[in-house]
């Protein structure tokens, strides 16, 4: 059995330690998703919702939700998002949304806007998008107020799907 040329292995030692430590910078400045389907980031408060699309479809004709982004694809899910000043407890209804999921079937270089919605006379944000294998989810959601385009509030959840 030949021997390994010991002088191409550490040529290549000093990149081998630089990937290895880049990829854990990068990894370290992940934010960890948040359990549960509410946080406070940068004096918001952002709730989060999953609804399975039958459900969402179920709703009166006459009901905004039935008619909700062109309604319900079949075999997808309804996410939506609220937005609220945590200081005085009002919605936000001026927000760009936009959701990047990372989970199974989802790599996550795909992002989605949200659109505004008003459900019992507040605005929400919402989409639909497909969750159904089961197992863990990462739902980073980028929420830029009106002035803020270029600086948005990111939160980031984990969302758990069984069966």
């Amino acid at each position: 059995m030949p021997m390994p040329n010991v002088t191409r292995l550490r040529d290549k030692t000093p990149t081998l330690f630089l990937g290895a430590f880049v990829g854990l910078a990068l990894a370290a400045c992940q934010p960890k998703p948040v359990e549960g389907p509410s946080q406070v980031v940068e004096g918001l408060r952002l709730d989060y919702g999953v609804t399975d699309s039958s459900v969402v479809a179920a709703h009166a004709q006459d009901h905004t939700e039935a008619q909700m982004h062109g309604g319900p694809p079949e075999g997808t899910d309804h996410i939506t998002l609220a937005v609220v000043d945590s200081k005085t407890n009002a919605r936000v209804d001026d927000a760009t949304v936009l959701l990047s999921v990372q989970g199974p079937g989802h790599p996550g270089h795909n992002t989605m806007p949200l659109e505004p919605m008003t459900v019992n006379g507040d605005t929400t944000y919402g989409g639909y998008v497909s969750l159904r294998h089961p197992g863990q989810y990462r739902l980073t959601f980028n929420v830029a107020r009106a002035g803020r385009q270029h600086d948005p509030a990111k939160a980031v959840f984990a969302y758990e799907r069984s069966n």
